[in-house]
Formats: structure tokens, sequence, C-alpha cells
């Protein structure tokens, strides 16, 4: 799945919060209020943290790939990722499998765009990415992108090919977790399941396209409750840095839900918010490769 931009959006002091909250808590229904457009960009940030930090991880464990079937994999060691991560690939036991992979970003990396990295990120493997029934294991380990804190444990089983003969990969997030500045922090769990719709047969990483369907729940950064359903399968391509097509339906507490529309498989960084009757267009100011605003 391709890294993508983001803004993060925390614009009001603990005072201005509460009353802007105390004032909210009944919104009328149909009415898109700035709450509403404030969670979208939560939602946006915390998505974009966990993408770039599990992204890493699928681009080491696809090199990892290569290698074994380059060679026996016997004479693994380490490798660079990105400008100065250490790599480095283990055995746990005699056997080949499974395998642990970790990141090792130590006290500061800079990245090819800028960000700057902390801590580790740990991946086992039971086999091969391709072979059905093979699982990942993705842990952060005090890891951190531009100072925010990132947890969270990812779970990937390759589930086999669907009707249309495509892989599709479970995807569990328990823990994950963001905070900006020690203080403010949003939560995520989530499943999913991810279509290879395109791309799959060949070691071009370009021609990606991915289907992405499932739900999330957690607490956001004003310390609500939050649900997010995607409604219809969001469409996603490695060459563009936003989510070109798809829906998402947000709730927050016993609100009405705000709906998320990413277009018509466009290649911009136009959206639109509906709730109830009411609609409006949005622009993604979203960098992929900033860990944020």
């Amino acid at each position: 799945m391709k890294t993508r931009n983001w803004i993060f959006i925390l614009s009001v002091v603990v005072a201005g919060a509460f009353l802007f909250s105390s004032c909210q808590k009944n919104p009328a229904p149909g009415v898109l209020t700035p709450d509403d457009e404030t969670t979208v960009a939560d939602n946006t940030l915390m998505e974009n943290l966990l993408d770039d930090a599990y992204n890493t991880a699928d681009q080491a464990v696809i090199m990892v790939d290569g290698w074994i079937y380059n060679n026996d994999g016997s004479t693994l060691k380490s490798a660079m990722v990105d400008t100065c991560p250490k790599v480095t690939v283990d055995h746990p036991d005699s056997t080949r499998w499974p395998k642990v992979i970790t990141i090792d970003y130590g006290e500061q990396c800079t990245g090819f765009w800028g960000q700057t990295r902390s801590g580790k990120i740990v991946v086992t493997i039971t086999d091969r990415y391709m072979k059905p029934g093979s699982e990942r294991t993705i842990e952060l380990v005090n890891y951190y992108c531009n100072g925010i804190h990132v947890e969270g444990t990812r779970t990937i089983k390759n589930e086999g090919k669907n009707d249309n003969g495509n892989l599709v990969f479970r995807v569990q997030l328990e823990g994950g977790k963001i905070t900006k500045n020690d203080t403010v922090f949003m939560t995520r769990d989530f499943v999913r399941y991810r279509e290879w719709a395109e791309g799959a047969d060949t070691r071009n990483p370009w021609d990606d396209v991915f289907f992405i369907t499932g739900e999330a729940n957690g607490t956001n950064f004003r310390g609500h409750t939050y649900q997010k359903v995607i409604t219809s399968p969001l469409e996603v391509a490695r060459t563009c840095r936003f989510i070109e097509s798809g829906t998402v339906s947000i709730t927050i507490d016993d609100r009405a839900p705000v709906i998320l529309d990413y277009g018509d498989g466009t290649c911009d960084n136009k959206a639109t918010l509906t709730k109830g009757d009411k609609t409006k267009e949005i622009l993604l100011k979203y960098h992929a490769r900033k860990c944020n605003r």
C-alpha cells in the first residue's frame, strides 16, 4: 500500500475545546460542523502515520522475499532501506522459517523526503509473502516519526485468491495509537481486507493497485469514540499519493454519520463530505512523505 501525505489539525486549546464540545453535544442532523471536518483530518493523520510505518515494513519484507528467491537465504545479515536505518534478518531457531526482520532507525534517521524517524519496526514472518497462509506480525518499538509517537501491532495473513483471482490479505491492527507532544492521543483498532487487484505478477511496485474494505474504531483527539466503516472499497494505487475512489462512513459517539467520498478513480486531492442532505467539497492537503503537517 502506498504512503500518502497528510496535515495535522488540532486547533483548539483545552479551555476552548471544552467550550466547543459543550456546544456541539447534539449538533443539528444534516449539518456539517467544524468538528466533523476536524475529525476527518484527524482520521487521515492517523491513517497516514500508520501507513508510513507499515509500508516501510512491507518494503523490507519484499526485499527479503527477493533475496530468498535468488538464493537460499542463509547469508542474509543486514541491508539498508531509505537513507540510514539498519535492517537485520535473523532466524529465531535453526529452521528457515520464521524470520525476524528488524528495521532500526536508532536515535534519529532522516529519510529521503526530510522526515525523521527513531526507534524500531520488528517484523516476524512465517513464510514467503506471496504464499497463501503466510503471516506477518509487525510491531512498533518506541517508534517516532517527526516527533509523533506511533504504536500498534499489525498482523497480515495471506488468505489466498478470491473469486476474481486476486490475492487477498486480512489485516488486523491492535493497540494502534498516535501521541502528539506526549499528551494528545488518538487510538485505533481495525480489521481490513486488502485485495491486490493489479501488479501482483510483477516485481515493479509502482504498478500495484489495491482495493481495501473493512472497519475501524477508537477514540479521537478530543476523547470521543468513533467508528469508521468503508462502505465502498477504497482504491489505492502506488502511483497516486491520494486514495482514488471509495467511500467511508465516520460516526462520532451517537451522532449522524459523515460520509467521506474520494471520487470516481481520478488521481487528485478532491473529496466530498456529506452529512444528511448537506455536501461539501474538500481538498486533501496531505503530503505522503511527511509525518505531520
